[in-house]
């Protein structure tokens, strides 16, 4: 079983996908531990670990909510659950993202372009 799984793991297509899990799943890991400064569990025990693990995880999607629709967002959304209503800041959160992929997108529409004329020259 061992052998076999070494021999699958040493085909392009494995090599391939590896790469690719390197490039999206290990970044928060990255990121955890070097801007949060999580290197390691100050717990022991499985379930103890599983509780600070949860934490850490909670604190950087946080961190992303916070860094994708902003606080004056985040402040709005706070209140409106507060107040029971929901559904006139969803479609403001809706817009919002909606721009910012829009704008994602023409930015690397922008570099793209200067990528190819950079090359094509």
């Amino acid at each position: 079983m061992v052998e076999s799984h070494t021999q699958k793991m040493k085909t392009p297509y494995a090599k391939e996908i590896i790469k690719q899990r390197g490039s999206i799943v290990e970044h928060p890991f990255g990121t955890i531990k070097q801007n949060l400064g999580l290197t390691h569990f100050l717990v022991r025990g499985y379930e103890k670990v599983e509780g600070e693990n949860a934490l850490i995880m909670f604190t950087y999607n946080f961190r992303r909510v916070l860094n994708i629709i902003g606080t004056t967002l985040f402040r709005k959304l706070l209140i409106a659950l507060k107040e029971g209503n929901i559904d006139d800041i969803k479609a403001e959160i809706a817009a919002y993202i909606a721009y910012f992929w829009l704008y994602l997108v023409y930015f690397f529409k922008i570099i793209f372009f200067f990528d190819f004329r950079i090359k094509k020259q």
